[in-house]
């Protein structure tokens, strides 16, 4: 299993054109959904999402090293149970001052 974003990689593409609403998924459990994507200064290359988290209903954090696929179905996230994903901090721009969002 490789992570989302390699050197290279078609997935940095596929990040950065995620469109808000794309379902997002820990396994075969839909989690949320995606709010916005941002990269680093300016930088094209996707580096977070922002994922409205269901169970909390608040919007998190999520770097893109936490993505294990793009599809049509939506985005597929590395770890399989959404329980292990209690770690993600709540999303609040003024914590990412040199993020700028690109969707």
């Amino acid at each position: 299993m490789t992570a989302a974003y390699n050197s290279g990689s078609t997935m940095a593409r596929t990040l950065e054109s995620l469109d808000p609403g794309t379902p997002v998924y820990a396994g075969q459990t839909r989690v949320g959904d995606v709010r916005a994507v941002y990269a680093e200064g300016n930088a094209r290359i996707a580096e977070l999402l922002v994922v409205h988290w269901d169970a909390r209903d608040e919007d998190v954090a999520i770097p893109t090293t936490e993505v294990e696929s793009v599809d049509d179905d939506g985005v597929q996230l590395m770890r399989r149970e959404s329980d292990q994903y209690t770690d993600l901090a709540p999303f609040d721009a003024e914590r990412f001052p040199t993020m700028k969002k690109l969707k």
